[in-house]
């Protein structure tokens, strides 16, 4: 990019002040409101957090929503606790799919599963836990009660929004998917069967509803109630895998968080079956070590560092109540919170690609976490009754001592790995402050690849001929290569929020 082009098309997205009552970064500027509506009702971190993750299960609702699941990693300063909550989705118990053998169009061999039904449709759907682990977290850390925080989501969804530029272009690159079923296409286009596009006005009213209805009786009317004989019936009426045994039986996991440290800072990530201990594990390495002081010998030491943490990962990631995801979409929603008070929440959750099922009178996309299983067995990561998925999911908090000092998550697959890893190291380990770690051009090295921001094509070309990799421009600041929402706050209490200009993103301080 041109010295002076600035790539973000003016996008600012970030605020920095010393907080009064706490701070939000959000993938959307409506759900980033939701979270102050809730900071300057005299809600915490964590009550501000899961305000706003139900609020982008509204303004996003193809990348997250109650049809959802994914993780928390949080800190409550009053009982002095840091844990990680697991809501990830989990295996029907009748799951079966029927394989067959095959080779691509390049020559590979490969398994798959027959009609893609572990990517589309009624039997591409794992148990949904959104609903219990946002409401668990809400009820033990939280100081507000439920209907208040899911107030904002329900006025969004029930009075409309203005449909941002991210959710449109999601929409726009699954069109075909929201044709799946009935249901999907009159909830999720127009009545002429067209798409929303950015600056259209959109409602979820049957969302809505079904959001009032966790707000009154609490996830027992997701996973017991009204909601779930609504999911049990079109499950059963489609060939759906999914029972109600399935959805009484759901519990959260609550995981101690994978540790590390780096430039003196205590790192709390998701452990698995997260990927969160690699980042920690890399940025430890590069600390060991050291890095160039040019853009070329940074980008090739990061890369290197990224391909060996890809590598590790590879040889046995899964659930670690089982012992590398299949097809993980970059599509995820991510969100951060902080206050004076010291608590702190990052919250990372998915419908993965979404089902294409929206169940009928609810307004709720289900997930298609069943993608990311391997379908065959002998794999860490095979598909098994109750299991739960490998993910590259993972919220994060850092501490200067026992002070919460940054949170960051973000979308974004594998991407999500380097990209808190890049924006971390050029934060803390370079000094560039944070609003800018976020801007910097990106690049992501897995397998046999070199992905990077077009315009730093420059150095990262080279450097994929250097290390023997395949290079991909991407064209832009496109969001598949990471949307990072994150907090940084001083020890005087000066909070700088960061919303990603890649999703038009917004971070907040009051």
């Amino acid at each position: 990019m041109p010295d002076g082009v600035d790539a973000y098309g003016g996008w600012m997205g970030w605020e920095r002040a010393v907080m009064t009552r706490g701070a939000v970064a959000c993938g959307n500027p409506d759900a980033s409101q939701a979270g102050v509506e809730i900071l300057e009702a005299g809600g915490n971190a964590i009550d501000a957090a899961i305000a706003c993750a139900f609020a982008m299960g509204v303004v996003e609702p193809l990348d997250s929503g109650i049809g959802a699941g994914g993780f928390i990693t949080l800190h409550h300063a009053a009982s002095g606790t840091t844990t990680c909550l697991d809501f990830m989705g989990t295996t029907p118990a009748a799951i079966r799919y029927a394989l067959y053998q095959a080779v691509d169009m390049t020559g590979d061999y490969t398994i798959k599963v027959k009609g893609r039904e572990n990517e589309l449709g009624h039997r591409s759907v794992a148990v949904p836990g959104a609903a219990a682990g946002l409401c668990e977290a809400l009820e033990r850390f939280g100081t507000m009660p439920r209907p208040t925080v899911l107030a904002p989501a329900i006025r969004l969804a029930s009075e409309g929004f203005i449909v941002a530029s991210k959710a449109a272009l999601r929409m726009a690159r699954t069109s075909d998917m929201l044709d799946l079923t009935e249901e999907c296409r009159r909830v999720l286009k127009k009545p002429d069967g067209s798409l929303y596009v950015a600056g259209d006005r959109m409602t979820m009213t049957d969302y809505g509803r079904s959001l009032a209805a966790i707000s009154e009786h609490g996830p027992a009317a997701f996973y017991a109630g009204a909601l779930a004989a609504g999911i049990v019936d079109d499950m059963q009426a489609h060939g759906g895998f999914l029972t109600a045994d399935d959805l009484a039986g759901y519990r959260v996991v609550e995981r101690a968080p994978a540790t590390g440290s780096y430039n003196g800072l205590r790192i709390a990530s998701m452990s698995p079956p997260s990927s969160g201990g690699l980042v920690a594990a890399g940025l430890a390495a590069l600390e060991r070590q050291g890095i160039a002081d040019t853009a070329e010998g940074r980008a090739e030491d990061l890369a290197r560092a990224m391909l060996a943490m890809f590598e590790t990962r590879r040889t046995g990631l899964g659930d670690p109540a089982f012992v590398k995801p299949a097809m993980e979409s970059t599509e995820t929603t991510s969100l951060c919170a902080m206050d004076a008070a010291g608590n702190a929440a990052c919250i990372t959750y998915s419908n993965n690609n979404h089902s294409g099922v929206v169940v009928p009178g609810t307004g709720i996309l289900l997930n298609n976490q069943m993608r990311l299983f391997h379908a065959w067995e002998g794999s860490p990561n095979s598909v098994a009754p109750g299991k739960r998925p490998a993910s590259s999911m993972m919220p994060t908090l850092l501490f200067d001592g026992d002070r919460p000092a940054m949170a960051i998550g973000a979308s974004g697959s594998t991407r999500i790995v380097t990209a808190l890893m890049q924006i971390v190291f050029h934060h803390l380990g370079r000094g560039v402050p944070l609003e800018l770690a976020v801007r910097e051009p990106r690049l992501h090295a897995e397998e046999d690849t070199l992905m990077a921001d077009a315009d730093y094509r420059e150095v990262a070309e080279p450097l994929a001929a250097k290390l023997g990799l395949k290079f991909v421009a991407l064209p832009g600041r496109d969001p598949s290569m990471a949307s990072c929402q994150t907090i940084a706050v001083a020890a005087d209490g000066t909070a700088t929020a960061v919303g990603d200009p890649r999703a038009r993103a917004q971070g907040r301080v009051v």
